[in-house]
């Protein structure tokens, strides 16, 4: 019976991989793109030993920007090992990027291994600093202790979108409408010192997450959303909410 399940399993795993890559690429094309220092993604991308950190929210439009702009430099993504996170695997190597499981509960340090394995040998790495549980918008010094162990770029990036629905996970993760704009900001990349002590790796961990929140915020701007909060939050006031 076992084997039956895994059987199952594994068949739903790549039914859902196809659906969603063509879902992904139709929401996602059709959106209207704009970018904040973009050249720091064309100066660094195809250079290799970089890690992209961006938060677990913002996975669904970065996802497909990495495949479809990153060239001959595959992107190593880290997935957990948990059997949802098989689907996100899945759909990493429909997208023909290179998947790594682990997380930090379950096969964490043979993932670390691997993705120093991976930096070494050039290729980009895309970590989400707040996941796989959280909590949201926190960056874990796990991002900052690979780049010191690696010596690889931390580049720093997000994104907003006009359309999008905002999903009741732990996350808030952002599903991309179509048919919308995208912003996408990168932020100048970090270089973290081999010898650090934890009041150091503290430090990096905290700019880092300044520096994830800011850009954020530039997004939004960007796109216009600040004013739309802010006329909602207006509203409320005026209406006693």
């Amino acid at each position: 019976m076992g084997n039956v399940n895994q059987t199952i399993h594994n068949i739903l795993t790549k039914v859902f991989a196809f659906v969603f890559n063509l879902l992904l690429r139709f929401a996602c094309s059709s959106n209207r793109l704009s970018t904040t220092r973009l050249d720091i993604f064309e100066r660094y991308a195809e250079e290799g030993n970089n890690i992209f950190a961006f938060w677990h929210s913002r996975l669904f439009y970065l996802v497909y920007y990495y495949a479809k702009h990153t060239g001959k430099r595959k992107i190593s993504i880290l997935i957990s090992m948990s059997r949802d996170g098989d689907y996100g695997a899945a759909l990493g190597c429909k997208l023909r990027q290179d998947v790594v499981r682990g997380s930090a509960s379950k096969g964490g340090h043979k993932a670390i291994r691997n993705l120093a394995a991976k930096a070494a040998a050039g290729n980009n790495i895309a970590l989400t600093p707040d996941g796989p549980r959280g909590p949201a918008y926190r960056v874990n010094e796990g991002v900052i202790r690979l780049a010191q162990l690696t010596g690889a770029r931390i580049i720093p990036v997000s994104y907003d979108a006009t359309y999008k629905r905002g999903l009741k996970s732990w996350d808030g993760f952002i599903v991309v409408k179509p048919f919308g704009r995208v912003h996408i900001a990168f932020a100048e990349p970090m270089r973290v010192p081999r010898d650090l002590d934890g009041d150091e790796v503290e430090q990096y961990r905290e700019e880092l997450e300044k520096t994830l929140l800011k850009l954020d915020q530039i997004c939004a701007e960007k796109l216009g959303l600040n004013k739309g909060r802010q006329a909602e939050t207006s509203r409320e006031k005026r209406n006693g909410g």
